[in-house]
């Protein structure tokens, strides 16, 4: 370079800042990096006097996966409000279903509400919506928008509690009052403004499936692969799957010795397996290295059924068990239920209970 000549700074060209925010984006996560330092989501809940409690754990809410957008909605209809969640990275949406209902009740206590303004606009957006029951008095707003890069549905939830009813009035736009008189939990009305009478609509329930683990890979109806998996003698192999159901439903368990739960059920999956017309396979999820000790254990608690355990090797050169399971985020004991044909029917989350 000459001396006193300021050097050129060149700006890589950027066509397309969409695709360069992706590409960087893809960049970021492949890294297994996060834009907001791994930050978990949160989730509280009113307690009324005492405040919030926090159930982000316990709920399952608490993803790490950045958050970005969250919709608050009657998904399935069963007057409880579910919660859909925009992240940006992994799994990209979550829909996390709502099944908390008042102390001794089995189902939801609310009433749903709809508006139709006839002097404004025709969703009353701004309306105020009060609900005055022994369960306290509430106010809900027709907004429309709600938080960053979030939405709200047309129609508002009131939890009741154990109230079987509540008082319902309206501040339309231009702060008109309207009372709708008394309306009966389990309700679901369409206001319109004047009419001072509820319109009652039909339910359209769409029961949400339970959740399968996190960390696991397959989804009812998928063929279980073959696998690479070591057995109790410690011989190495790629296990057919299908074949050992051998025609029978077949309980694949992923277990450890560290998950307590995990080895208190080892007796129940016993007598499962004695069972006619079921197979139980375990396979512990123990380091390699730890694979007599896992085999000790099975066998102190009356385990008698096959078992295979993790193999030494590469992982990304073989057909390895991570396929179908992410080992840090699968909560134990898990177990999958092969069909005779080789494809996954359901999961039992939890211990395996005896029959």
């Amino acid at each position: 370079m000459d001396a006193g000549k300021v050097p050129e700074i060149v700006t890589p060209s950027r066509p397309n800042d969409g695709a360069y925010v992706e590409t960087t984006r893809s960049m970021v996560f492949r890294r297994n990096m996060s834009f907001s330092g791994y930050e978990r989501d949160k989730l509280w809940i009113n307690t009324g006097a005492n405040g919030f409690a926090d159930l982000s754990d316990f709920s399952g809410a608490d993803s790490p996966n950045d958050g970005r957008g969250a919709l608050a909605a009657d998904f399935d209809d069963d007057g409880d409000v579910d919660l859909f969640v925009h992240n940006i990275q992994r799994e990209r949406h979550m829909l996390y279903r709502n099944d908390l209902h008042a102390p001794g009740s089995t189902a939801a206590h609310f009433v749903k509400v709809r508006l139709r303004a006839v002097k404004s606009q025709h969703e009353a957006i701004g309306a105020v919506v009060v609900s005055k029951s022994a369960a306290g008095t509430t106010a809900q707003v027709i907004a429309r928008g709600s938080g960053f890069a979030s939405c709200q549905p047309p129609e508002l939830v009131f939890g009741l509690g154990a109230a079987t009813s509540t008082e319902i009035e309206v501040i339309w736009p231009g702060a008109l009052r309207e009372s709708f008189g008394t309306i009966a939990a389990g309700s679901r009305v369409l206001l319109v403004q004047g009419a001072q009478k509820p319109e009652k609509f039909a339910a359209v329930p769409h029961p949400l499936p339970d959740p399968l683990p996190q960390g696991l890979k397959l989804r009812p109806g998928d063929t279980m692969p073959n696998v690479r998996l070591v057995d109790r003698s410690g011989k190495e192999s790629i296990v057919d799957v299908r074949a050992l159901a051998g025609g029978k439903t077949l309980h694949v368990n992923l277990w450890a010795t560290w998950c307590a739960a995990c080895i208190g059920e080892i007796p129940a999956l016993q007598k499962l397996a004695e069972t006619d017309g079921q197979r139980v396979v375990a396979i512990g999820l123990d380091a390699p290295d730890r694979r007599e000790h896992a085999d000790k254990v099975l066998r102190e608690r009356g385990g008698r059924f096959e078992a295979f355990y993790l193999p030494p090797g590469d992982e990304e050169t073989t057909p390895d068990l991570s396929r179908i399971v992410d080992f840090d985020r699968l909560p134990l004991p898990t177990t999958l239920v092969i069909g005779p044909d080789g494809r996954l029917v359901s999961v039992v989350r939890g211990p395996v209970r005896a029959q």
